[in-house]
């Protein structure tokens, strides 16, 4: 192991050791000739290893070094720089602050993540996979799996370690080698053929499906209870037929392409955000909290003053109010009869004001629900409506525009 402040090409300044692995280590380092830029700089080295496998060790390890270097995209590290120094060899990349993906489900409480955060995980991993299978030749990544993703606070998740990954070159009988997690790689990968993009799509779907239902799919490869009956949380039917696909054995019978995978998922997480309303921590941009609103689009919603409650104006003709801390609708207002497009909570917590497309402003008590007051000057949409800082005046606008003021008393 290097130890700290280990000067490598005379460049590089080693910071910390960030992990090992079969063939070697992982540094986090800075780059003294780049303003000590933070970089990431894996180590291979030969020491007791056999003549067989310093050749297999070396081979990956070039082959990684080179599929990275011929690769530009969002999701993938970026490599900088590569060398042979005393016996070992590096490559300097990306330092990805963050966490992997396995790390993130570990300390998930309840041992799973949220649907809405899996088909966003799900997505991301699709577009990165199917920009490295349309590579010319393509990139068969061959080992995905939560260890192997790394997610960065508020930004876009990364592919690390393409030590497995390999080119598919028509016409080639099989693999050179037979690489793969077990429980994560596909069937055709322990066999003779050599392996193609639905390898790939098969270990994404042993990544979804763990993912939502919080099994180890290592200790049982290749073998999979039906999600809907193994998941301790609700899953859209579309969700559960299309990783059922995704997990077929026989590698025709899964989808086609990545791109139809992440088509579907952008239908289904399209089909689920149409009831849903998201609260996000501000500083990791993770979801915090998410309602479920049935099928009936949230238009707007404002916070009370006390941050307790969320007032929702949904599509279904309703304002509803929302207790943050539980996820749990405290009650639903029905005086509406058109979607309502705006909602405002009075500074003094008293009253919520609601717009809606029946051209009505409706004041009511946020803590019963009884109306107060309908307000029906105009003939068009409300657009947005506020309340002054003291409560006594309301402020609306429409399609009209005009702006008008209101005593509330």
């Amino acid at each position: 192991m290097l130890s700290a402040h280990s000067l490598l090409k005379q460049r590089y300044r080693i910071l910390a050791s960030l992990g090992e692995g079969g063939f070697g280590a992982v540094y986090k380092a800075e780059d003294t000739e780049f303003g000590n830029r933070l970089v990431a700089v894996k180590e291979m080295s030969e020491s007791d290893l056999s003549v067989h496998e310093i050749a297999e060790a070396s081979e990956a390890f070039k082959r990684e070094a080179f599929l990275l270097a011929g690769l530009v995209y969002p999701n993938l590290p970026s490599i900088y720089d590569y060398f042979t120094e005393q016996g070992h060899w590096y490559i300097v990349m990306d330092f990805i602050e963050g966490e992997t993906l396995e790390d993130h489900l570990h300390k998930s409480p309840t041992g799973y993540l949220p649907v809405e955060e899996v088909l966003d995980i799900g997505i991301q991993l699709c577009s990165v996979l199917d920009y490295l299978h349309t590579r010319n030749p393509p990139i068969i990544f061959r080992d995905l799996k939560p260890a192997n993703i790394m997610l960065t606070p508020g930004g876009p998740l990364y592919l690390i370690d393409f030590g497995v990954a390999r080119h598919f070159k028509p016409g080639k009988a099989r693999d050179t080698i037979a690489f793969g997690s077990p429980g994560y790689a596909a069937p055709e990968q322990y066999g003779k053929a050599q392996t193609t993009a639905h390898a790939d799509i098969y270990s994404l779907g042993v990544t979804l499906y763990q993912l939502l239902a919080g099994v180890d799919p290592t200790l049982t490869p290749l073998q999979f209870a039906p999600l809907q009956a193994s998941c301790p949380q609700p899953i859209p039917t579309e969700l559960h037929t299309l990783i059922t696909q995704m997990l077929e054995l026989d590698e025709d019978k899964r989808p086609g392409t990545m791109r139809a995978v992440k088509q579907e998922l952008q239908h289904i997480a399209v089909r689920l955000a149409a009831g849903t309303v998201r609260i996000f921590d501000a500083l990791t941009g993770r979801n915090a909290q998410v309602f479920h609103t049935s099928t009936s689009v949230a238009h707007a919603l404002a916070w009370s003053p006390d941050s307790r409650y969320i007032a929702l104006g949904v599509s279904d003709h309703t304002a509803q109010i929302w207790e943050v801390a539980t996820g749990r609708k405290v009650l639903s207002y029905k005086e509406h009869t058109g979607n309502v497009t705006c909602v405002a909570w009075s500074p003094d917590s008293q009253r919520i004001a609601s717009g809606s497309s029946d051209s009505t402003v409706e004041m009511w008590e946020a803590a019963t629900g009884k109306s107060l007051f309908t307000y029906r000057s105009n003939s068009n949409i409300v657009r947005a409506v506020a309340w002054s800082p003291d409560s006594l005046h309301l402020a609306y606008t429409s399609n009209e525009k005009i702006v008008d003021v209101w005593q509330v008393k």
